[in-house]
């Protein structure tokens, strides 16, 4: 079992986009601290194209699954994490977040721009079916899928499932973009958005 835990995340009321940038890049440096969490995308939407919260961090623990949890209250129970909570809690707040198994091995990723897909299953279809329908659009773009995830139960909020990929540049985003359109199985598209790394989108 391994866990992906996606934090959306937006910036207090009247904190400068500097502020909230240094705030919440400091969630590189968990990683520093607790090697087992590896944070896979750290983004901002651009040019305030996707739903909001505006912001997502991505984070995957291939060691454990909801029992990671566990660990986490633990840490900041001790106050071990406080230099970073504290930091971050001065200029963003975490709105939402979800429990999600990957049905792909996420790929660690900085640079370049980013599509996001939120995507609801199909009646009847099966994680099995998702995984292959995201292999074979992966295999005929050529385009890097970075997240393919599906949330835990009702661990999360709607769509259950999300899916980036990584078009590294504007002319690769068109096609990738109708690509669902008309889709009804085994995914259906609820809603998408363009991103950046978080400080390099353009709000």
């Amino acid at each position: 079992m391994s866990l992906v835990y996606i934090e959306y995340i937006s910036r207090l009321p009247g904190v400068s986009v500097e502020q909230f940038h240094f705030s919440a890049g400091l969630q590189d440096s968990w990683s520093e601290d607790y090697a087992d969490d590896v944070l896979v995308l750290n983004l901002g939407r651009t040019f305030r194209t996707g739903p909001e919260p505006s912001y997502l961090a991505v984070w995957y623990t291939a060691s454990a699954g909801l029992e990671r949890i566990g660990d986490w209250e633990a840490v900041f129970a001790s106050g071990d994490a406080d230099r970073l909570e504290e930091t971050f809690k001065l200029g963003a707040r975490i709105d939402n977040a979800g429990c999600y198994e990957p049905l792909l091995d996420p790929v660690q990723r900085r640079g370049g721009l980013y599509v996001g897909e939120f995507v609801d299953f199909a009646s009847g279809a099966t994680r099995d079916d998702v995984r292959a329908f995201y292999e074979a659009r992966c295999a005929a773009s050529g385009i890097e899928l970075n997240l393919l995830c599906d949330r835990i139960g009702k661990l999360g909020p709607d769509p259950r499932a999300l899916a980036v990929w990584n078009a590294v540049s504007w002319d690769r985003v068109g096609a990738l973009a109708r690509e669902l359109d008309g889709i009804e199985s085994p995914v259906r598209l609820v809603a998408a958005g363009l991103y950046r790394d978080l400080g390099q989108e353009t709000l």
